[in-house]
């Protein structure tokens, strides 16, 4: 049955950032198009969900996992998971999900290709701000055999993943592939990102497992999560340039792991991952801060600036800035509490965003978006632009990576506590947001001697508060009432 979604501003979370308006309107401008984009499928069993292109009549996987980051604070006005609760109805009974399927037809769109595996971290940061855990029994099989899928049918004798080419990866004209393949099974290229996703996979299947009391299966994924940390580390990382490479490799024992030269930002999944130590964060950390590497205008590059198919323009995938995979990034970073540079990526990217959706040439939320001018990316092909009103997965920069990022909240449910990370001076925080069952509303005044910090809550409530760049931690349990204390 069709439900009808309507955008009411008053039913979703507020933002409050007194120093940027402007962030605050490109936040409610997403949610707006989100609701335009909404597709209602008159057939039996789909569910109504949120799309990137409405007419293409396709529905993707990754795109629909990356949804789910900015769809679970619309307050349960928008479908957050039909997209994957979709997706998980056409698995095969073997345990495979394509990359993409015809609506129509419900058959795979692109062959047996795949996409990258991100269900169980959608999963898992899902209930973490609804509280909601009575998915993960109905969705707990489904995830597991989809991991095993993989595991049997995408990697080589080492152990290590492969795709099929750079558009089952999602980053459809990267220059990391083209080898002829051997077997004629995909390119002998093994893909940092797919193995760092599969860990990634095995790391919230193994909490999913835990929370459901599987034990058995949270060995199993506990064991896959650190066979994979090690054996990425040992074929992928390269001490010379500290950094992580796709690899060449027939697997032949008497043939060398020959790394392919190309950075581009799936060397950085590692960091979200938990593959990657401290040490390797550091040096990862280096690159993403080299303006002739990553650190360009607006942040963060697909493809380095110094590869000779670089393009100032975006041209798609080589070198555009693309909201998943700057989410990835800033997500990676701020659960390992870089939470500084982690926040100056989101800012970038997000006044990037207003920039352009301030400019009447353009106005609009971009698919991608120029690294280097404040436009949106050409595509493929040369002087086209890329889609606009692409929320979809652009949303998440102007909702997930404000709220996560800029405003400096985290939201656990599993322990009903929020952790927030004040490091703005202006009055900022956020009111009317749901979170493990309840309202909540957080607020700052600007910058003084003292930060007036007032908290209301319809419910019980554990809050944690630092204050970037002092030593001032605060931990406080609530009850239902407003609350109010300095820092």
């Amino acid at each position: 049955m069709e439900k009808n979604f309507s955008f009411e501003r008053s039913s979703l979370p507020e933002p409050v950032f007194q120093e940027r308006q402007d962030f605050v309107e490109l936040y409610y401008a997403c949610w707006k198009t989100a609701f335009k984009n909404i597709v209602h499928v008159e057939k039996k069993n789909w569910l109504d969900f949120i799309t990137c292109m409405p007419k293409s009549g396709n529905i993707w996987q990754w795109d629909s996992c990356f949804m789910v980051f900015f769809l679970r604070y619309s307050n349960n006005t928008l479908p957050s998971t039909n997209n994957i609760d979709n997706l998980y109805r056409l698995q095969r009974k073997d345990g495979y999900i394509s990359m993409a399927y015809r609506i129509e037809t419900e058959k795979e769109a692109y062959g047996e290709r795949v996409n990258p595996p991100l269900y169980a971290w959608a999963e898992w940061e899902y209930f973490q701000i609804t509280g909601d855990d009575s998915r993960f029994e109905k969705i707990f099989p489904v995830l597991k055999k989809y991991y095993l899928w993989l595991k049997k049918n995408r990697t080589r004798d080492s152990g290590l993943y492969w795709f099929e080419d750079t558009g089952s990866s999602g980053m459809d004209n990267s220059p990391r592939s083209g080898y002829a393949s051997q077997y004629l099974n995909g390119s002998d290229v093994c893909w940092i990102d797919l193995s760092s996703q599969q860990a990634l996979s095995a790391f919230y299947l193994a909490k999913i497992a835990r929370y459901i009391n599987k034990q058995a299966d949270e060995e199993f994924f506990l064991n896959e999560f650190e066979n994979l940390c090690f054996i990425i580390n040992k074929y992928h990382w390269s001490d010379r340039h500290s950094f992580y490479y796709d690899v060449f490799s027939r697997n032949h024992p008497s043939l060398r792991h020959n790394f392919l030269n190309v950075k581009t930002v799936a060397s950085f999944w590692p960091i979200v991952s938990f593959v990657a130590d401290d040490e390797q964060i550091n040096a990862l950390i280096q690159h993403l801060l080299d303006p002739d590497e990553f650190y360009t205008l607006h942040p963060v590059p697909t493809l380095a600036k110094s590869d000779p198919n670089y393009d100032a323009l975006g041209a798609y995938w080589l070198g555009g800035v693309w909201a998943p995979t700057n989410y990835m990034i800033v997500s990676g970073l701020k659960k390992h509490k870089r939470f500084s540079i982690a926040r100056d990526i989101a800012y970038k990217h997000i006044d990037a965003m207003s920039k352009v959706f301030q400019n009447p040439v353009y106005s609009g939320i971009w698919e991608a978006y120029s690294p280097e001018f404040f436009m949106p990316a050409t595509a493929k092909q040369d002087g086209v632009l890329v889609k606009n009103d692409f929320v979809g997965w652009s949303g998440l920069g102007p909702v997930a990576m404000l709220i996560e990022n800029v405003l400096g909240f985290t939201f656990d449910s599993y322990s009903n506590t929020v952790f927030w990370h004040i490091a703005n001076d202006c009055e900022h925080g956020i009111k009317n947001l749901k979170f493990n069952r309840k309202s909540v509303s957080f607020l700052c005044s600007k910058k003084e001697e003292k930060r007036k910090i007032e908290v209301e809550t319809d419910g019980n409530l554990n809050v944690v508060i630092s204050v970037e760049g002092t030593d001032v931690s605060l931990k406080k349990k609530l009850g239902k009432g407003t609350h109010i204390f300095h820092v």
